[in-house]
């Protein structure tokens, strides 16, 4: 993408914020450690009116604080610090004379999983959270730099995460390939809610979900719950925020994400409320005005209506759309033409009920699906087709029953029906580890059932720890195997200021369609298996500085393996816009992934903090040679430094310095190159040379301005901010007959405004 591209755009974000009219009320209060009683000092409290920002201050070295100037009214108030998430708002209503009210907020920094509990979480998730786990925002997703308001863009940062490129949102998670992340929002299973998806893949060129629509978002790399069974490496877990209930609201804006809009609403009877929310790119415009052979266009949807009805029974719908467009034509002038479109929609309802204090239960299903039409051209002659779509009905019930003999026990049923049609065609199709080319043409359409069962148990542990115990039983309706998966999580209190994590467990997964389409004997693959462990601990250095710390080691079985590569494992596929047609495959790769991620929040004063991380990871892969090598995605150095600054005057910036070490390739042998006219790789060296390292640094700073009910958020940004020559892979040029460097993105400008009213 050029330098500029994103900037001529902009992109924008929704920060609830809006100070109310000054009136003459005053609200006091302390926040405190809820055992020792003592108060905490540094903590930032937010007070909300009709959900919006009325005023905010930071708690004094006793933890007492005050605000002054409050119209009277009912207020929310919350408090929050740096790595950790914000507790659960206490209401307050300011009214009569004098007009005062004194509140008591217990927060407590020692504990990550009690501060992060607070946080919105769907009641299916596992309640122990990892030391290096993070929680998001929505609002730190929209002003995260470099994120381009983009929660797995905001992910690739975290302390587990790796990103494979500049143009592409994947989560390459301790190790694993892109395509072994989960997707869940408000409970509904998404396979890829990424706009140019990867086929197979999870990830894309940007997320289809509006950070302002998010209230939290987490993700869980390692040792998550037995109710989560669709991916081995990681599960994305959304909640979408409640809408605002005083009236109507709405925004428009534009950025890069193009030209956007959002309405929202309560029902007049208060028992419910609806949003919908609408996006439509501009890209294509800057793109044909820099002449670039590469004209991408999309647009999506979001609609949610949520319902109570009577005092046990809630229900949701959510519908989620997306329409993908792109035309390539061919770099250095040649007469190669790509033309594709791609439609991906999602309807579901989910019923929440509960029973009595200790029972409830929820019933999700939805309907999900993808279409996708794409050619090729070289002249006048088709040389490519990938015309599929595939379809998904999904069932999942859960039960939840707390303070049983087994402790607060979990158990749930899970019916995925899926259905795919494809038409592939592809000529001279070949893989960095095998120079022979390969035709692919297949015709196929398949309909299958995959059947779940888990059970999960959390109860104490020695009266200062918990452990969380579970199984998952699935049937497998392509490969017709039943499968079981235990799992076991564990945590423990040393003292007042550590906390001791570890888990074990068994995780599956099936082959991506794409790749059953490719070849009739795919269908029956067997799932890939991966084996994992870890454990860590979080430690309060002290009340403004918290230390995690994690290790991890994971051993895969049946990992595809191309026959015509026999050294190639396809755990690096996925992770970029390379052609998704594959072979005919085995299940005899094996990858063995191990690491430790450390992540440290520090708060530097009234306004400022920081966050770094940094992670050292080995993965090697085996295939049917029986070699151990280094894995073409393995990053073995990780390191990132965010600062934010928050000014008390509705401005904010903060910046985000990235390093990653180069991650291994096959070279070109130039003699056989030259000699057949295109790429030959050197299958004497796989993986024995190293790209050179990628670092970044993006900055940004944002401006809210308010009068009266409306807010216009203005922001600016500048990514790669040093112009750094960060390189993405060397392609061979037939015209200069030897390698040729491909870059990532160069010094980028951002910029964008949202009005809401």
């Amino acid at each position: 993408m050029p330098a500029g591209a994103i900037g001529a755009i902009g992109l924008a974000f929704l920060l609830q914020a809006g100070p109310q009219d000054a009136g003459p009320c005053r609200m006091s209060g302390a926040v405190v450690d809820p055992v020792t009683r003592a108060g905490v000092g540094d903590v930032h409290v937010v007070v909300r009116h009709n959900g919006k920002i009325a005023s905010s201050t930071t708690t004094g070295p006793d933890g007492r604080f005050e605000l002054l100037s409050l119209a009277p009214g009912a207020y929310l108030v919350a408090a929050s610090a740096p790595g950790f998430a914000e507790i659960s708002p206490v209401g307050v209503n300011l009214g009569g004379t004098p007009c005062a009210a004194v509140v008591e907020l217990p927060f407590r920094l020692a504990m990550q999983t009690e501060a992060r509990g607070a946080a919105p979480r769907l009641p299916d998730a596992t309640p122990i959270m990892n030391p290096a786990a993070p929680v998001l925002t929505g609002t730190a997703i929209a002003a995260a730099p470099g994120a381009l308001e983009d929660v797995f863009r905001a992910f690739q940062s975290q302390p587990g995460v790796a990103a494979s490129q500049d143009n592409r949102n994947d989560l390459l998670v301790r190790g694993g390939g892109a395509i072994e992340n989960q997707t869940r929002i408000d409970g509904f299973d998404v396979p890829n809610p990424n706009h140019f998806g990867a086929q197979g893949g999870t990830g894309g060129g940007l997320s289809m979900i509006p950070p302002w629509l998010i209230d939290v978002g987490t993700i869980e790399a390692g040792g998550f719950s037995a109710s989560f069974g669709e991916r081995m490496s990681s599960v994305v877990d959304m909640s979408l925020r409640p809408v605002r209930s005083d009236r109507m609201h709405g925004m428009v804006g534009l950025g890069v994400g193009g030209a956007m809009a959002e309405i929202e609403r309560p029902f007049g009877d208060s028992k419910g409320s609806w949003v919908v929310s609408a996006r439509r790119s501009l890209l294509e415009l800057t793109f044909q005005q820099q002449g670039s052979q590469v004209v991408p266009k999309y647009a999506d949807a979001l609609v949610r209506v949520e319902r109570r009805v009577g005092d046990r029974h809630s229900f949701k719908l959510l519908g989620i759309g997306a329409n993908d467009s792109v035309e390539i034509d061919d770099y250095d002038g040649g007469t190669d033409r790509i033309r594709g479109t791609e439609w991906v929609g999602l309807a579901g309802v989910r019923l929440d009920s509960s029973w009595s204090a200790t029972t409830a239960s929820t019933v999700v299903a939805s309907i999900g699906t993808s279409e996708l039409d794409a050619k090729s051209w070289n002249g006048t002659v088709v040389d490519g087709l990938d015309r599929g779509r595939d379809v998904e009905i999904r069932v999942r019930a859960d039960i939840r029953r707390r303070h049983t003999w087994l402790g607060d026990v979990l158990a749930g049923v899970a019916v995925k029906a899926f259905t795919f049609d494809y038409e592939l065609l592809a000529y001279g199709v070949w893989t960095p580890y095998s120079p022979a080319k390969e035709n692919i043409s297949a015709r196929s359409r398949q309909s299958f059932a995959d059947v779940a069962g888990y059970i999960e148990s959390t109860a104490p542990l020695f009266g200062r720890g918990r452990v969380s115990a579970g199984v998952r039983v699935d049937s497998w309706g392509a490969s017709a195997i039943t499968t079981g998966s235990p799992r076991v999580k564990a945590d423990y209190l040393l003292g007042s200021r550590a906390r001791l994590v570890g888990y074990w467990g068994v995780y599956r997964q099936a082959v991506p369609y794409i790749w059953m389409a490719s070849a009739p004997q795919n269908v029956s693959l067997v799932p890939i298996g991966s084996t994992q462990g870890g454990g860590g601990v979080d430690l309060e250095v002290s009340r403004a500085v918290h230390l995690g710390i994690e290790g991890f080691d994971k051993h895969y079985s049946n990992y595809p393996v191309d026959r015509l590569a026999p050294g190639h494992v396809l755990v690096d596929a996925a992770a970029d816009f390379e052609s998704p047609f594959v072979g005919e495959l085995t299940s005899g790769g094996n990858v063995h992934a191990r690491g430790v991620d450390t992540v440290v929040w520090a708060r530097l004063g009234s306004h400022l903090h920081a966050v770094a991380n940094y992670s050292y990871w080995r993965v090697s892969q085996m295939g049917l040679d029986n070699v151990w090598r280094r894995a073409q995605h393995e990053v073995r150095h990780q390191a990132r430094l965010e600062l934010n600054y928050a000014h008390p005057q509705s401005w904010a910036t903060s910046l985000r310095w990235r390093y990653v070490s180069g991650h291994p390739y096959t070279p070109f042998s130039p003699a056989a190159s030259l000699k057949a006219g295109r790429a030959v790789f050197d299958l004497t060296r796989i993986n024995a040379v190293e790209y050179p390292p990628y670092h970044r640094l993006d900055v940004r700073a944002d401006k809210i301005l308010t009068r009266g009910r409306t807010s216009t958020i203005v922001y600016v940004e500048v990514d790669n901010l040093y112009d750094h020559d960060n390189l993405l892979v060397y392609k061979w040029d037939r015209k200069l007959r030897s390698p040729k460097p491909t870059y990532q993105w160069g010094r980028t400008y951002v910029g964008g405004l949202r009005v809401e009213f």
